[in-house]
């Protein structure tokens, strides 16, 4: 390229940037002089101002996340504790490892409004994920978390057991996505087909004590049988409000349908083992020997 057209492209740009419209060269689409949207610097303190208007959150592929994700991860995760508006969260490759995923956990303790989270294409290892787990185990919004493509993380039985413990205590989330090879999938399929079964029937008004896990299932005052929960007043556990968003932000999920075909069906986890005398015998909607959950 020569001298003349080289000048030739750089007035150009300074033409685009006076009007802001990106221009391509070369059949390349180039924005220069476009205003871009707000840093990750200014999105985290709109979050920490309880913004109404910002609702849907995308850090995704953010440099300056990627540079200092723990520096960034704490940042967010304070502005989140008290956060009443944000429903959905995505930070897909922003070199999260374990120390940022335990700092995020902390936060879904506190948080009672968001709803999706994901966290695929980062570094999150077993550590990260049991902790994780042990945030969602106090979390009551949560209805999707995607960590799908963490590198080379395999899913330890530790870890799939922490999040086994954490359905003990959580009946919200409706979906992990994840790759799974190990025989607890079948375990954790059963926990995430319960949860959505308890959100079917709460949607429709029915009970649904008898889905409980023994640590919310409410003591009889009397000494005789449970009382069902959904007759139970506010604040334990039946007609306690699943989100503390605003009205207008709620979503109405619907209950997901099983598939009755056995075709494999990558990335859905609510099948239900066929036999569970068999353990070769694969959940509805898996692929032996990887299992893609959600």
């Amino acid at each position: 390229m020569s001298l003349a057209e080289r000048m030739k492209l750089f007035e150009q740009a300074a033409q685009a940037a006076s009007v802001g419209t990106p221009i391509k060269t070369q059949g390349v689409k180039r924005n220069w002089g476009v205003t871009r949207g707000p840093s990750v610097a200014d999105t985290i303190k709109q979050i920490s101002a309880n913004d109404p208007s910002l609702v849907h959150v995308d850090l995704s592929n953010a440099a300056a996340f990627q540079c200092k994700p723990e520096e960034y991860a704490h940042q967010l995760a304070s502005a989140l504790k008290n956060n009443k508006h944000v429903k959905e969260l995505k930070l897909e490759n922003c070199s999260i490892g374990d120390k940022e995923a335990e700092i995020l956990a902390e936060s879904l303790m506190s948080n009672t409004c968001i709803q999706h989270l994901d966290l695929q294409k980062n570094h999150i290892n077993n550590d990260g994920g049991s902790a994780l787990a042990k945030g969602l185990s106090r979390n009551r919004s949560l209805l999707s978390i995607d960590l799908m493509s963490q590198g080379k993380t395999r899913w330890g039985d530790k870890t799939l057991d922490d999040f086994l413990e954490m359905f003990q205590h959580n009946i919200t989330l409706l979906k992990i996505n994840w790759r799974l090879e190990s025989r607890k999938s079948f375990a954790l399929n059963k926990m995430i087909t319960r949860n959505n079964e308890i959100d079917r029937r709460r949607k429709l008004n029915m009970h649904f004590d008898d889905l409980l896990p023994a640590s919310l299932r409410p003591a009889p005052a009397d000494g005789g049988a449970a009382e069902p929960i959904h007759q139970l007043p506010a604040g334990k556990g039946g007609d306690e409000p699943m989100f503390d968003c605003p009205e207008e932000g709620k979503e109405n999920y619907p209950a997901p349908m099983l598939q009755s075909s056995r075709e494999p069906s990558p990335g859905i986890l609510g099948g239900i083992p066929s036999s569970p005398a068999s353990p070769m015998t694969a959940p509805l909607n898996s692929r032996p020997p990887s299992h893609d959950m959600h």
